[in-house]
């Protein structure tokens, strides 16, 4: 009667004051930029559709700007640059800022820098896509790991892997000059439509992960 039978759990506990103080979604830093990525392409591809069918205007040097500035925050923000992932310097930083510079003025004035945000927004996703594959497959605490390890684990190195394919597909894409072939902007549209809701999943995953693990780690701290 003295509440022994009814004792919480340190978990129990943290989650009781947690409703008290209301919901709050712990999201860390790479699923928010997944999230981002995942709700541009998906509507950029499910755009291109009353695009290309001259429905809707459209500024091709304005969506890769923004593209661009998303790359951008990425690099700042994690370090993720289409080369691989590096430690976040001051030189990477600066590579980050100054290609955020170019995707904005990408976007405040079309048609000056077409070519330049052109092969900025190819390469990144091309060089980023083989370089995250590489990384993937090749690194030791990666796909080596995670294929042995849990099943959300090897759920996280095929949603990965499907992206860092989809990545370099779409970066093919926008390579050539878009709006003049309609079969080249069809297939653009459907790539980044899968590319966007790839991202989605990719993010599921790491969220997914990111909280199994932590969770184990509070059990073993505990001693539960």
């Amino acid at each position: 009667m003295n509440g022994e039978g009814t004792q919480q759990s340190p978990e129990e506990q943290q989650l009781a004051v947690a409703a008290k103080k209301g919901v709050e979604v712990d999201l860390a830093v790479e699923v928010v930029i997944l999230l981002v990525g995942g709700v541009f392409f998906l509507l950029y591809g499910l755009l291109l559709f009353p695009i290309i069918t001259g429905v809707l205007p459209y500024s091709v040097d304005t969506a890769r700007g923004l593209f661009l500035v998303l790359v951008a925050l990425q690099i700042i923000t994690m370090g993720k640059t289409p080369f691989g992932d590096l430690r976040r310097s001051w030189i990477v930083v600066i590579l980050g800022i100054a290609l955020m510079i170019v995707g904005t003025l990408g976007i405040l004035f079309p048609g000056y820098l077409t070519l330049l945000v052109r092969v900025l927004t190819g390469a990144s996703l091309v060089v980023g896509g083989l370089a995250g594959l590489l990384q993937l497959f090749i690194s030791e605490d990666k796909a080596k790991t995670w294929m042995h390890a849990s099943q959300i684990l090897r759920r996280l190195t095929f949603a990965a892997g499907f992206v860092y394919v989809m990545e370099i597909l779409a970066g093919i894409t926008v390579i050539p000059a878009m709006i003049s072939d309609v079969t080249l902007n069809l297939l653009a549209a459907v790539l980044l439509v899968i590319f966007g809701l790839s991202l989605f999943y990719l993010a599921w995953c790491i969220q997914k992960a990111t909280s199994l693990y932590r969770t184990v780690e509070i059990k073993s701290v505990t001693g539960e």
